[in-house]
Parts: structure tokens; sequence; C-alpha cells
């Protein structure tokens, strides 16, 4: 644009309407200096006036003085304004001399603010050209710019017309031109105290708010308010006008005043909504200290949908402790109305961006309420449950090192704990009762129950203290349930999983006086390699310790085990060997203070047929050599201190005859044979004495003996026939005839509906004759027990019948026996495992479930 303004009606407007009434009598040398500059600039120098300043001046190095009388008679013509269009043209005609630095004073700036007033209309019409226009804005921008009298009132006039919104066209026309012009950006000038102009920012603090809203805050507010949610979208507005005079000192004045803020984001989100403009930086205004009052002003209010949207637009480098409030403000909002604000196009849009988060660390602690809320069993709605889940699967960053997430608390890094979760996130304790089983039927695979692992895991040690027996018995299945339910799951969670679940149970339920619980938990051993030696220890703890006092129970558990111990050559209940190692002379004076039964009979006789095995099976399994050694250990034990008249006649004569047998191992003869003879004194003592043997009569006797041995043997392998019809009366061959058959039933060739038909028909006969005889009771538990479990003779096999036929008979003999218990647990234990097909699973279970009716 021309400097000197070579415009031609500018020039004349100048000449005709202000050179005439130019008055040089009464300047002084230095305004003369200064009108003649003032001619030059507005090409006047043809003028007389002009010639006669140059004349009276000379060559004279003046410093030009731009009096106020000199303003008045350059500036004050105020009829020039009755044409709108001269008047403009005057205005225009300014900008070379405002270059200069020579303003009008402050009664004519009010002048030209009337006029400003009353021509806008004009200025924005087609009346006067885009060049004057520009013209005119540029002048208006040399009087705010500079430091001169004009500065604030102009700034104070185009501010206050810009944010007017009763004319909307003028305030659009107006923004548009602050915004090209930079108008109000930067500085201004005003005078201070002491009368002398000095230069501020365009920036919101005390004294801008002084200068343009008469020191009233609630003024500003009510103006910038007004025009934010105002703008054509997609063009710059009022608000890209004041974005840049934002300040630390505005944030302050919201965070005395939360009901500003607040009503700010009411304006905030109809400039969102009808501008398409997220006002950022207003959003996150923050005082010197670093507080954010239109962050935290969220904790304050009720939420809608448009407190969703504002929030998501939140700053993410904002400390959690001013965000956190609004977190939980979002979760109530997720919450309300049965969680279905989930489904909303607000959520979607908005606030997912609040839950994309990168650690648990930036999540509020007590937002685990909500994931357990939007997740748990009773929801149906799968894709909130995916989505949640995976926002919250930060919290099991650590699963495979068994640690609890790191969050937020109050904005504080915490570290979050079981006891915390239990107690202060998800309620009392007593919310167990209720909610764990609900969580139960979803296993391992459900996040939910990964991180109740981890939390009980992490309170184990003072979890048993906690909680009532009702909710103890609650947290055991829950546990047993997902120790099981790990089978499904991926190889990472099933390891991690198992894991805890034993380390909890095993401390939780370390001192229970519940044996099923005991060889429940033994038997999760079979879930993961590495939980083996920690569920033996546990079971061992239990079995193997002689601060607990033995009972029933225990006892009849050490020998039920030690059948598995024996058929898994000692893979199986390790802590088996401890028993059968330390644990005689215990016995035997358990026996001596206590029994006066079968019991000590039924113990002994079982060791004895285990030895038996092991003798004949050690040339085949050399694991069952040691087994056996054990286990003539354990009975040289237990006869070296057990009182005689503990043990039956029979059982010592079949004790004492396997000793003088041709199948006992040599070693086990020598470590037996001096605990035996004294029972065997005890019982036949007067036959020892009356007899006296050569030790001819002794060999033969012995050779006799031997051949015995051997027929008898025979006669076991190659049984001779009985018919087992209505005619044939039970006896004790005819059972020991049964018990072979049973045994061997794949190659018996005799029908299980035979046995079964006989059985049945003398069932009071065989109980009879098996409370009689300790050996033949045991047998006959034994061979039925095996049968049960035996995979050829399971539901769905070709021998089912003769598994049908077991488990009906074991009911009917072993129910209400001292040994019922000790079978129960075992079977139990077993269906458990999950080392059986399922139909053979549920075959098992039904057993169980008939010996405790």
């Amino acid at each position: 644009m021309d400097d000197n303004l070579n415009n031609a009606s500018a020039s004349a407007l100048f000449n005709d309407r202000i050179l005439p009434k130019l008055d040089l009598s009464d300047l002084e040398t230095a305004e003369q200096q200064a009108l003649l500059q003032v001619l030059q600039l507005m090409n006047a120098e043809d003028s007389p006036s002009y010639l006669e300043l140059k004349e009276n001046l000379g060559n004279q190095a003046i410093t030009p003085d731009f009096s106020a009388a000199l303003s008045q008679q350059i500036y004050q013509h105020p009829e020039i304004y009755a044409d709108e269009a001269q008047g403009f043209d005057w205005v225009a005609s300014w900008l070379p001399l405002l270059k200069n630095g020579f303003f009008p004073d402050e009664q004519h700036t009010e002048k030209l603010l009337e006029f400003l007033y009353f021509g806008l209309a004009f200025l924005q019409s087609e009346k006067i050209s885009e060049e004057r226009q520009a013209q005119v804005f540029e002048v208006l921008s040399v009087l705010i710019h500079s430091q001169s009298e004009a500065s604030l009132p102009v700034a104070r006039f185009l501010l206050h017309r810009a944010f007017d919104l009763r004319d909307y066209q003028t305030s659009h026309f107006l923004v548009q031109q602050c915004l090209s012009f930079k108008l109000l950006t930067e500085t201004y000038f005003a005078k201070d105290e002491n009368e002398v102009l000095q230069e501020f920012p365009f920036r919101i603090n005390a004294i801008f708010v002084e200068h343009f809203y008469t020191g009233s805050w609630e003024l500003l507010l009510e103006s910038i308010h007004q025009v934010l949610p105002v703008s054509i979208p997609g063009k710059p507005g009022a608000y890209e006008v004041l974005k840049p005079w934002l300040s630390e000192e505005l944030a302050s004045f919201y965070a005395a005043n939360e009901d500003w803020a607040i009503h700010a984001h009411q304006r905030l989100v109809e400039r969102v909504l009808f501008t398409e403009d997220e006002s950022f930086e207003y959003l996150n205004l923050h005082t010197a200290a670093g507080k954010y009052p239109l962050i935290t002003a969220f904790a304050e209010k009720e939420w809608d949908e448009s407190d969703v949207l504002l929030f998501s637009l939140k700053d993410k480098n904002i400390p959690l402790a001013q965000t956190e409030a609004g977190f939980y403000k979002l979760q109530d909002w997720l919450l309300a109305n049965k969680g279905t604000n989930f489904n909303r196009e607000a959520f979607d849009n908005y606030g997912k961006a609040v839950f994309a988060v990168n650690s648990a660390r930036e999540l509020p602690v007590k937002s685990i309420s909500l994931w357990f809320e939007m997740c748990n069993a009773a929801q149906k709605n799968l894709r909130q449950k995916a989505y949640f889940n995976e926002v919250f699967s930060h919290l099991l960053t650590d699963w495979q090192t068994k640690k609890m997430p790191v969050m937020s608390k109050d904005g504080n890094a915490f570290q979050v704990t079981g006891m915390y979760v239990l107690t202060h996130v998800l309620g009392e304790l007593t919310s167990l009762k209720d909610g764990l089983p609900a969580y139960q039927a979803s296993g391992l695979a459900d996040p939910l129950n990964q991180f109740l692992l981890l939390c009980l895991y992490d309170f184990r040690s003072n979890l048993k203290e906690q909680i009532s027996e009702e909710r103890n018995a609650v947290l055991y299945d829950y546990l047993i349930s997902i120790a099981y339910s790990a089978r499904e799951t991926k190889p990472y969670l099933r390891e991690t999983g198992v894991q805890l679940c034993v380390e909890i149970l095993t401390t939780v339920y370390k001192h229970t006086q519940t044996f099923a619980q005991v060889n429940e938990i033994a038997s999760l051993k079979n879930l993961h390699s590495s939980v083996v030696a920690q569920c033996e220890d546990f079971a061992k703890f239990h079995y193997v310790n002689d601060e607990t006092d033995l009972t029933p129970q225990i006892i009849q558990n050490w020998y039920l085990f030690l059948n598995e111990y024996y058929y898994s050559l000692g893979k199986e209940f390790l802590w088996v060997d401890a028993v059968l190692k330390s644990q005689g002379a215990r016995l035997a004076a358990y026996f001596n203070a206590e029994e006066k039964g079968s019991f000590p009979d039924e113990i002994l006789y079982r060791l004895y047929k285990f030895l038996k095995m092991c003798s004949k099976g050690s040339d085949s399994y050399s694991e069952l050599g040691s087994i056996g050694s054990a286990i003539a250990t354990h009975i040289s034990h237990v006869l070296h201190d057990l009182k005689p008249e503990k043990l039956s006649k029979n059982v010592v004569k079949i004790l004492y005859d396997y000793i003088n047998g041709p199948e006992i191992n040599a070693f086990h003869q020598m470590q037996l044979e001096n605990e035996i003879l004294p029972f065997y004194a005890y019982y036949f003592q007067e036959e020892k004495t009356t007899k006296t043997l050569s030790e001819e009569e002794d060999a033969a006797l012995e050779e006799e003996r031997i051949d015995d041995d051997v027929e008898e043997e025979e006669t076991a392998k190659e049984p001779a026939a009985i018919a087992f019809d209505s005619e044939t009366p039970l006896s004790k061959e005819v059972l020991e005839q049964v018990i072979v058959g049973l045994s061997n039933y794949q190659n018996s060739g005799i029908a299980s509906s035979v046995y079964q038909t006989f059985l049945a028909k003398n069932k009071a006969e065989l109980k009879a004759l098996l409370e009689e005889d300790t050996a033949l009771k045991m047998n006959m538990y034994q061979v039925l027990y095996l049968l049960i479990i035996d995979l050829e003779a399971a539901p769905g096999s070709a021998y089912e019948a003769y598994g049908n036929l077991g488990r009906s008979l074991f009911v009917t003999l072993v129910k209400g026996s001292s040994m019922a218990l000790s079978y129960t647990q075992g079977l139990e234990m077993m269906a458990a495992s999950g080392a059986y097909p399922e139909k053979l699973t549920q075959a098992l279970q039904h057993v169980v479930t008939d010996l405790n009716a």
C-alpha cells in the first residue's frame, strides 16, 4: 500500500477541507517543523502554508513537536464525518501521518470512535472499495499498536463490537478484520497511574480486565462465554481472536469460581457441537501452580453425555491427581441406567478415548469396581465385556510373576494389594459369599478370575483370619473349581493359575482339620508339574506330622494312598515313603492306647499283601524292591512296639507263615522274623513247648509246607471250577473263588450277572463272613476297589457290566465300615484329578455320593 497515499480524493480532501483552516500564527518553531512534515506527507508542498513554513524554518535542524494544539488543527474536523464515504477517506488518509508518529489526541479519538460506531454498516458494504476498507483497518492497527492515547480506546471499541452478538453480521465482520490485520494481538498502550503511556500485552490479567472490562472478571467471562460457541464451521471466529489472550490468571479465576468453570463447560460443548472445534487450549487452561480448573470442575457436577465429550478432550499430560475424580464421574455415568450408557454414541465417540491408556498406572485404583461390574457373569453384552477386559488387561501384565499392578490413587503411584481390593474396592469380604460363586462358572479363562486370584494370593497370609467359616467354604470351592478349569486354558495361564490356586489353598487351609480338603488340595498336583512338590509337601504336613494326633481317618488314608504309591511305582504320593519309614512306632503306640477292634488286623494284613506283591513284582519293576523294603521296615517298627494282644491269632498266623515261606525276600525275612516271633509265641506258645522237633523233622515239615504253598499257589492260579447256582452255599472257599474270578474277570469266562445273582442271594451271609475274617474282607474290598477304577470296566467299555457290579457291591459292603471314609476320599481325589475319562469320572462321583448318602 502506498505510504504517500497517492490518492486524488484523499489529497483533495486535505487540500480543500484542512489546509484553508490552518493557523500558523501561534505555532512554536518545533510545532512548525512538525506541520511542515505533515504537509509533506499529505502531498501539500505546493500550498501557501507549506511555502511559508519552509521560508520561516530555513535549514534549521529542529526536532518536531506534534503538540495537542497542532493535533487538533489536523484531526479536529468532525464535519468531515457527516459524509460516511468522505469520513472513511479522511481516516484512511491518516496512515502516513500515523506511521510517522503524528497521532490524534484522546479527544479526537473519541470522535473517531463515534464515527466508526455508526459507520460500521457502511464500512462493510459495497459502497466502499476493498482497498479503502483495508486502508481504514491498517490505520486502526497502527493506532492500537503505537504509543498513543488512541491505542486503548480503539482496541476497546473493536473488542466490544467484535464480541457483541446483538449485531452478528458486524461482529463477524470485525472478527475477520481483527484476525486479518492482527488488531487485537501482541501489545497495546495505555496510561499508567502517572499518566505515562505504557505497553501492555493482549493477555488476560487484572490490568487487562481493568482496561477492557472496568475491572470486572464477571463481565469478561460473560463476554467470552457468549462468543465461545459462535462461529461458522470451518472458519475462524471470535475464539481465534481471544485464544492468544488465555492465561494462567484466567485459570486462577476459574479455580476460585467453580460455578464459572462449570458454565464454561456448557459453552465449550456448544462450541464443539456447533463449530466442530475442540477448544483444547481453553479447556486445558492451567494456573501458575499447575492446576487445571476446568478439568477439576468435572468432579463437582452430575454428568451427562456432554461431559463425556469434554472430558475426553483433556490434555493427557494433566496430573492424574486432577483427572482421577473426573474419571470416577465417568465411571458413575457408565454404571447409571443399568450400564446401558456403554451403548451410547457419546461413549463410542468420546468416552473410549479416556480409557485409551498404556499402563495400569494411568488407571485409578477404584476403577477396578467398574471392570467387575461391566464384565461379571451376569453381563450378557459380549462387546462390552471384551472392551473392558482389554482396557483392564494392563492389570494383568505381571501375571506370570504373580505381582499386583501399580495404579493411581489420589494421583500418586499406588501399589495395589489384595487386601485393599477385597476390602475397599470390591466391598467387604462378605461379598465373597455371594460374589465368588458367580465368577466361578467362567473359570480361569475369565480375566476377572485371573485378577481375583492375584488378589487372594497377595492377601493369602491374612485371608484365613478375615473370613467366616461359611465364606471359608465358598472360597475353598471357588479355588478348587478355578484350579480345575485351568486345564481348558492356554499354557501360560494354566501354569500360573494352578500355582496361584495351590499357593492360596495351602496357605489358607494349612491347618484344616478336614482331610477331604487335604486330599483334594494334594490332588491338584495332577494339573501341572510345577505344583507337584508343593502339593506333596502339603499332604505330608498333614499326614506325617508328629504334632498332629493320630486318628483312624489319618491311618486309613495312609494305607489307602499306599495303594496309589504302589501302583505308580513310587511316583505318586511320595509322602507315603515318609510314613513307611518314620511312623511305625507312632502307629503302634496309637493301637496300644486306643484300639480294641479289628483295625490293627486290617492294617497289618494290608501291609502284608503289599509286601507280598512287591516281592513278586520286584524282578519286573525294580522300584518295587525299594517300596517293599520300606513296607518291611514299617511292619517291623509297628510290631516292635505293638502289644501282642492287639493282633488276632489269624493275622499272626498269616504273617508267621509268610516269613517262613518261599516268597519272602531274605532281607525282609531278617527284618521281620524277630518282630513276628513274639506274636507267634503269644498265640502258639503251648504248641511250641509241647513239640520238640528234630532237625530232620523240621526239614521234612519245611519241605511239606513249601509243597503245600506251591500247591496252594497253583490252585490260586488255576482254581477249581465252582458252580455259582442257587444250590451253592457261600463259604470262605467259595468267596475266595469269587475274589479270584473278579480279579481275573476278563479271562474267567463267567458273566458278571452270575456273580451278581449269587452274591445278592447270599448278601447277609457275605457280610457276616467278611466280618469274621479280616484277610478275606481286605481282599474283597481291594478287588472291588481296583475293579471300579479299571478303565477296561468303565462305562461304555466291553466289560461295563463288571464295572457296574463292582461299584454296586463296593457300596453295599464298604458303606458304614471303618474303611468307608478313606475309600470315599480316595475316590473323590481320583474323580477330581482329571486323569479318567468323563464317563468313568461320573461313575466314580456316583460311588462317592452313594457312600456318603
